[in-house]
């Protein structure tokens, strides 16, 4: 939390959205209010222009008084906050509004940074720290973005935001696996592929992760019924490299045990789990590292990343 004289202050929007002073949530306006401080949220710092703001209240339908409702909201947010000990952070400029916040004060920034040191640590070959920040990145999230507010521009951003946090998810994942929790991951990993049933590298470390506590049937299992999903749903079978990952254990493969000492691992880098899944039959039992951008993704990149992982599934 950040301070504002001597009030402690923060602002959340990795579930729904709240704003705690000195311990207290400060108490936000109906609709409107909160989707306008939900986007300047998810624009922390910069400038949203004040269509984007019309679109996140009104979509494609605000009224002739939209900017005049606009300038009410701001006002009394700015009330809110001064009444609360928040201080007045939103700026007002000539293209629209921007809130001024530290980064400690809000969760997403957090979860970036804790991301970010993530992946630095990875880099460095300290899994232990690595999966310690994915974990203080991910223990962010307290639901879907600015959760029960239902606004377009809300929505394409939890979308954006939900690749992030699955691909931070999987990479600690990976780290993981490697480091023989293979255990400890299996709930979580059947809760996330309920809910994302598409994501083949998920299915994957789930299999490797049943497979390595002794439960053969139950990881070729999940290949069965993720190639019934895909077959039903998207007319589609399951990826070469999943596939691939199907004959290794049915072969118990050796190269599927735990190693016997985690294998360095570099942020941005196909980890085991991945490298295996992606080569053909004859190359699987090789440690193969796939070279991917070392920078951080920008929310942006996250959803193209996303939508050519979903395009390459539709060809496959």
């Amino acid at each position: 939390m950040q301070s504002a004289g001597n009030q402690a202050f923060t602002f959340r929007i990795l579930g729904p959205l709240e704003v705690e002073c000195a311990g207290r949530k400060v108490r936000l306006g109906g609709f409107r209010q909160q989707a306008l401080l939900a986007t300047l949220l998810l624009e922390a710092e910069h400038v949203v222009p004040i269509e984007r703001l019309l679109e996140a209240i009104w979509e494609d339908t605000p009224p002739a008084s939209a900017k005049g409702q606009v300038r009410i909201c701001v006002s009394a947010i700015r009330r809110q906050f001064v009444g609360a000990g928040v201080g007045d952070l939103i700026e007002t400029h000539p293209a629209g509004y921007r809130i001024r916040l530290p980064n400690t004060a809000l969760d997403l920034a957090r979860f970036e940074h804790l991301a970010a040191l993530g992946r630095s640590a990875a880099r460095d070959r300290q899994p232990e720290q690595a999966v310690d920040l994915f974990r203080s990145a991910l223990a962010q999230w307290k639901g879907p973005v600015a959760a029960g507010l239902e606004s377009r521009v809300l929505r394409q951003a939890a979308t954006v935001l939900r690749e992030e946090q699955l691909s931070v998810l999987e990479e600690c994942v990976d780290l993981e696996l490697q480091m023989g929790r293979h255990r400890k991951v299996v709930g979580e990993l059947y809760r996330q592929v309920a809910e994302n049933p598409y994501r083949e590298q998920m299915c994957a470390q789930l299999m490797l992760a049943l497979y390595r506590s002794g439960r053969q049937a139950d990881a070729l299992r999940q290949f069965r019924e993720t190639r019934t999903l895909l077959s039903a749903e998207l007319g589609i079978d399951p990826g070469e490299s999943l596939r691939t990952l199907e004959q290794a254990i049915l072969a118990e493969d050796p190269s599927l045990e735990t190693p016997s000492r985690p294998a360095p691992v570099e942020a941005g880098r196909a980890a085991p789990v991945a490298s295996l899944i992606r080569q053909p039959a004859h190359r699987a039992v090789k440690a193969s590292w796939t070279d991917h951008t070392l920078a951080m993704r920008t929310r942006l990149t996250s959803l193209q990343q996303a939508n050519l992982r979903l395009q390459a599934t539709l060809k496959l």
